[in-house]
């Protein structure tokens, strides 16, 4: 894990929640200009993603980004295994890969305690009133027009933590009211 970001055990410590991860641009754009978060993203911020998959339970993520990004059952990285163990976690997190059809309330019940939303813009929409956490990892990049703007309203959340990594900044945002 890099310096200054959160560990697994921090994470895990936090109360369950359905958290969202989101990388974003300093001008709020969640794609780079190839339509990808990968144009973004960096190794730190791989890093994190990582560990916020080593503390989850479940992690859920849209089909069309499943396909598309070539998910595989296995998130959680082999050098995760001794914390997950030491916490009484199974080796890997429940991947559910979210349908159209889905009845995400139920879904959410039955994978939980810590969920994570990996969710692109319909998504995070879609879910925004299930979300108890948000997780910004802030890219150093700047998007403009190119990209797709952060779409969630951030109004009904606190900010919580902030941390800073060497490239990166990470912050925590807590929902302090629902709708």
């Amino acid at each position: 894990m890099r310096p200054g970001l959160p560990t697994v055990e921090e994470v895990r410590a936090l109360a369950s929640a359905v958290a969202l991860s989101l990388v974003v641009s300093l001008d709020g754009q969640l794609r780079g200009p190839d339509g990808s978060s990968r144009s973004i993203s960096g190794p730190e911020d791989l890093d994190w993603l990582r560990t916020l998959r080593a503390a989850a339970d479940t992690v859920v993520v849209g089909a069309a980004t499943a396909e598309a990004e070539r998910y595989s059952p296995n998130l959680v990285r082999p050098e995760f295994a001794a914390v997950r163990a030491a916490l009484g976690l199974p080796a890997q997190a429940h991947l559910r890969i979210l349908r159209s059809h889905d009845r995400v309330d139920d879904l959410l019940r039955e994978h939980g305690p810590h969920v994570l939303l990996e969710a692109g813009i319909r998504l995070h929409r879609a879910l925004a009133p299930l979300i108890d956490r948000v997780w910004i990892s802030h890219a150093p990049a700047l998007v403009g027009d190119a990209g797709a703007p952060l779409a969630l309203d951030l109004g009904d959340f606190a900010l919580a933590d902030r941390r800073l990594g060497t490239q990166y900044v990470v912050s925590r945002f807590e929902r302090v009211s629902r709708r």
